[in-house]
């Protein structure tokens, strides 16, 4: 029997394949190797896919095994022993091919076994993923959750809202779209219980940290953001007091007490912010966090608040000291805004960590050198420097299109610590020297190594920086 004709499902199975170490979040689809200030982090869309299933009386499993160092033998004997209605796996754009792997693999161990899939991917492209990967039975499109309660009851796969799949006569069949979530809130909180909790740490401490989804979507349209596509461009917040729950629950339940805060845009509403600085400290919650903002939607009363109640490091996405290159990626940002937002968290007691943005198709060795000196110039607490990812259905991959960088059906491997393409004026191979230049500019200055000294509140927390330290030494040799 074709597994889409069954009409129940009592066992899923939630994997990331053993092919690469990835953040594998939909907009965040970031390789981990050459990234020493990047943590790795939990699959929170797998959590709360299975927490759906189990809404609907499935027994999971989730495993994660890049994070758990374990490969194919292991996802076989993990198949045979659970022996899943379901699998569902989380792919990324840059490994789809081996991701689609597990696939084939589930089918060889458990024939009647029915293979979901998500990722960012297949909102764009799920009927040339199906129709290239004939052991893919189910993409979901968009927000997850929903459809994975569906499949958890059995509903018939023609009636799901938000998928694509393979009827038994292999036509591929596009569902109507399935709206973004209204009320977060009514989502269940992530399957925390099914995780390794214990595999995703801080960078600078080895604490065990976890995700925490506060908001959804972005009203900016840069051009090479997933963004809108996954998330919406309505900013979608919870509750306070349902964020506040979740932490409570990490904490009496996992002992977790630290965390990053996953949104599109975290502080985009002052007042959302604000109440729930106080909520954190009313409640006497002794955490420790990160989250993200844009340069230009911060004051010094929000930092202050959001120090009060643990925040410790806020990333903002610069990407560029060159106001002409921030309005080419329609960024919505001007060059000022990035040295207030620094000396703002500077001045509250929080961290900042910057991401530049090169390899944009119109990079030369003049705008290299501009990033060298602006990155110095602006000097945050943090830098990284990743190179631009075309991902389809982005406008970046239109221009990359256009400017004949890469072919309409092209899909690089290559992605934020490797050059996906040439620019206009640069190879990859000078890409790859400008971004360790950009980075040992900035690193190996003496008044750096002091900074970072000074924040240093730890034994365990200097031996974590001396360790990514000296790997990032080793990564700033390239070129060199």
């Amino acid at each position: 029997m074709h597994p889409v004709t069954r009409t129940a499902r009592r066992r899923v199975l939630g994997i990331v394949p053993p092919t690469g170490v990835y953040v594998r979040e939909d907009r965040c689809q970031t390789p981990i190797r050459n990234f020493k200030t990047i943590a790795l982090r939990p699959p929170i869309d797998l959590m709360y896919a299975a927490a759906a299933f189990e809404s609907a009386g499935a027994e999971c499993r989730l495993v994660d095994y890049p994070a758990e160092g374990t490969g194919w033998d292991a996802l076989r004997r993990d198949l045979d022993e659970f022996r899943p209605d379901v699998v569902v796996i989380s792919a990324t754009t840059q490994t789809l091919a081996a991701d689609m792997e597990a696939a084939a693999r589930a089918k060889a161990v458990v024939p009647g076994v029915l293979t979901v899939a998500k990722g960012a991917h297949f909102s764009v492209l799920a009927g040339d993923a199906l129709a290239r990967f004939p052991a893919l039975d189910v993409a979901l499109r968009g927000e997850i959750e929903e459809s994975c309660l569906d499949l958890g009851r059995g509903v018939a796969l023609a009636d799901i809202a938000g998928i694509s799949w393979r009827r038994t006569n292999g036509v591929v069949v596009h569902n109507p779209e399935r709206p973004f979530t209204a009320s977060l809130d009514d989502l269940p909180f992530p399957a925390r219980h099914l995780a390794r909790n214990d595999l995703y740490v801080r960078p600078d401490t080895g604490a065990t940290q976890t995700t925490i989804v506060t908001n959804r979507g972005c009203p900016f349209h840069c051009v090479y953001c997933l963004a809108n596509l996954t998330a919406g461009t309505r900013n979608r917040y919870r509750s306070v007091g349902n964020v506040v729950a979740e932490i409570r629950e990490s904490i009496d339940r996992h002992g977790i007490r630290s965390f990053l805060f996953r949104s599109e845009l975290f502080t985009q509403n002052k007042a959302w912010v604000l109440e729930f600085c106080r909520a954190v400290v009313d409640a006497g919650l002794d955490i420790e966090w990160a989250c993200n903002s844009r340069v230009d939607t911060i004051d010094l009363e929000m930092l202050q608040a959001m120090r009060r109640a643990g925040c410790w490091i806020m990333a903002f996405g610069v990407e560029s000291g060159d106001q002409p290159t921030l309005d080419r990626i329609d960024k919505k940002a001007r060059v000022e805004d990035s040295f207030r937002a620094v000396a703002l968290c500077r001045e509250a007691g929080i961290r900042s960590s910057v991401y530049l943005l090169i390899g944009l198709p119109w990079d030369s060795p003049a705008t290299m050198a501009a990033q060298r000196r602006f990155a110095r110039a602006l000097d945050p607490d943090v830098l990284e420097v990743f190179y631009a990812y075309p991902f389809p259905g982005t406008p970046l991959h239109r221009i990359c299109v256009e400017h004949g960088l890469l072919r309409a059906d092209e899909i690089p491997a290559q992605s934020y610590d490797s050059p996906a393409y040439p620019t206009l004026h640069m190879d990859v191979d000078a890409l790859v020297r400008e971004r360790a230049r950009i980075l040992r500019s900035f690193y190996l200055r003496p008044q750096k190594a002091l900074r970072l000294l000074r924040g240093v509140r730890s034994r365990a927390e200097l031996v974590n920086y001396a360790r990514v330290g000296a790997a990032q030494l080793r990564l700033l040799t390239v070129g060199s």
